[in-house]
């Protein structure tokens, strides 16, 4: 079983894996409320750094909006939109 801090940092290793020749920098978000777990997974959520650091909508990444890591097995994927909508891996919509 892994801890949210190792989920946290084999997502962090996917991320930069698979954004190898982006023209930005992905980067997990380093704040409260994005990131979590819901059953057998972690989620995070992830950015641009250049849209973390200026707020400008131009770098933002458009895609999956977070990355799963199960907690078992340490895989790492893509969370779709669907699957962010009903899992609600944040519980924003109390």
């Amino acid at each position: 079983m892994h801890t949210l801090e190792q989920a946290e940092r084999l997502a962090a290793d996917f991320l930069r894996q698979e954004s190898v020749g982006s023209d930005l920098e992905a980067v997990l978000v380093d704040k409260d409320g994005c990131k979590g777990e819901k059953g057998d997974f972690f989620y995070f959520i992830y950015n641009s750094a250049e849209y973390l650091a200026t707020g400008d909508d131009r770098y933002a990444l458009y895609g999956p909006p977070a990355i799963a890591v199960h907690r078992a097995t340490g895989e790492c994927r893509w969370v779709d939109m669907q699957e962010f909508s009903e899992v609600d891996p944040f519980d924003r919509r109390r």
